[in-house]
């Protein structure tokens, strides 16, 4: 009787082999994640640094500190003509901003009333003048400093305004009348002085 054998050939994987195949997924997952993580945390940081600078320029770092001071004359002896000449008042750091440059180069300041537009603040101008008064001798306004700005309506040549004014009254305000002037630093939002001056019965007087 013949015996007949049969042999089963099996063939799989071994360890290593097994081992050098998960090690490669497991290298291509974790740089795949890395590159994931990395975009993440990029345009995470991109978004804090874009909320950080928009909070910036919508706060207004530039505060006015007390009311502000207008003075006043008759241009012609009619009390019709009685008309704002010069206007004071004080300008602080806002709480937790960084310091502000007040110097002409970086502060750009304009004057608007219902006749005219213009700017009003000049390195050899004295229609806006900003001086320190208990600053350290610098144009930068720093935490606990005082700046004091004064508005020499007199001083403004009215051919720099739009439209040009010729005459006096074209670039003053009068009672019942509405002005506003607008200080925009480097950094930050602008500071705004708008008012209606009230029936005038003083040479001197707090503008509300």
């Amino acid at each position: 009787m013949t015996h007949i054998s049969i042999i089963k050939v099996r063939r799989g994987m071994t360890g290593l082999e097994t081992a050098i195949i998960l090690v490669a997924f497991v290298i291509t997952a974790a740089a795949f994640a890395f590159v994931v993580l990395n975009m993440g945390f990029l345009t995470a940081e991109k978004a804090q640094s874009v909320i950080s600078s928009g909070m910036t320029e919508a706060s207004s770092s530039i505060l006015i500190d007390s009311g502000i001071v207008g003075q006043f004359a008759n241009l012609t002896g009619s009390q019709t003509d009685v008309a704002l000449v010069k206007l004071t008042f004080y300008v602080k750091l806002s709480q937790g901003h960084e310091p502000v440059d007040l110097s002409s180069d970086k502060l750009v300041a304009t004057y608007t009333n219902a006749r005219c537009h213009g700017e009003i603040y000049a390195s050899n101008g004295t229609v806006m003048t900003i001086k320190g008064v208990n600053s350290d001798g610098d144009s930068l306004l720093e935490t606990g400093e005082k700046f004091r700005v004064t508005v020499d309506f007199n001083q403004l040549d009215r051919s720099t305004l739009d439209p040009t004014q010729a005459t006096p009254a074209g670039a003053l305000v009068h009672p019942y009348e509405e002005f506003r002037i607008e200080m925009r630093p480097a950094m930050g939002a602008v500071l705004t002085v708008e008012r209606q001056l009230p029936a005038v019965y003083s040479t001197v007087m707090v503008i509300e």
